[in-house]
């Protein structure tokens, strides 16, 4: 079972900000206020430089997570940390801190690229849910995640697990072992644990749910599919389970221990 650890440790990372001083203000100053991009998470959806397309390594995408004057940003790789503001119409981004995954050559210029373009104080046009950062004839239009991506429905979706987690530590599911959770609009679920199948109840109450009486079969399992049931089956008698949805992805945590799963 591959196993991935998240980093604990950052390490600084120097980008070309000019401008800047301290404090936050994460909505433009200028003309009528269009909306704020505090709070909110956008997705790239085009990319140009000097008025040509600039494409982005195969499946990557830039992500910008704005909160309380701080920015997440993830280009594919590594997710750079720094505090933001928005003054004249421009983005004033100060980067503080990138996480150490390794990444390939591609990747990791990507990543020093965007926060290269993030760090020269980029113009910003926010219309609803499109957001436009343009500087040095570079032109990055991204969309709001809730728009672009919008969370899936607890219910009516199929939930396969894709990974598992205890405390700062997530793995891979074992190959070749599938389990899944289907919620319905009546209560109940139609669990797979990776070996065995059954169903049962479940109840919501906020971010929080517990499955109640769930039955599954009791065929005798080894191998793969026997090492995911082996986790599957306490978090469904875990009790209160703390459940969070983002797009297309369901956490499902009950103390240090919880499961990722996606829609499809």
């Amino acid at each position: 079972m591959a196993m991935l650890r998240y980093p604990t440790a950052a390490v600084l990372l120097a980008l070309v900000v000019t401008g800047c001083s301290t404090g936050a203000d994460p909505s433009p100053s200028d003309g009528d206020d269009p909306g704020t991009i505090d709070g909110r998470t956008f997705l790239s959806s085009d990319l140009t430089q000097d008025g040509e397309p600039r494409p982005l390594v195969a499946g990557t995408q830039v992500r910008l997570a704005f909160a309380d004057g701080q920015v997440t940003v993830n280009a594919g790789c590594n997710t750079i940390g720094g505090t933001y503001r928005v003054e004249d119409g421009q983005l004033l981004f100060e980067g503080g801190s990138m996480t150490e995954m390794g990444c390939d050559p591609a990747l990791h210029d990507q990543d020093e690229w965007v926060g290269e373009f993030l760090g020269s104080d980029p113009e910003l046009g926010l219309n609803g849910a499109d957001l436009t950062l343009s500087a040095g004839g570079v032109v990055m239009t991204l969309v709001d995640r809730e728009v672009a991506d919008p969370d899936r429905p607890l219910t009516g979706t199929t939930w396969t697990v894709t990974s598992l987690i205890t405390g700062d530590a997530v793995s891979t599911v074992p190959d070749g072992a599938v389990a899944t959770l289907e919620f319905a609009d009546d209560g109940t679920v139609l669990v797979h644990t990776g070996c065995n199948s059954g169903s049962g109840r479940f109840e919501v109450s906020g971010s929080t749910l517990r499955f109640v009486d769930v039955a599954v079969t009791e065929m005798a399992c080894d191998g793969p599919g026997g090492e995911l049931e082996a986790i599957v089956l306490p978090m469904l008698g875990a009790g209160e389970i703390e459940f969070a949805i983002e797009a297309g992805a369901l956490t499902l945590m009950a103390g240090d221990g919880g499961l990722g799963l996606t829609s499809g």
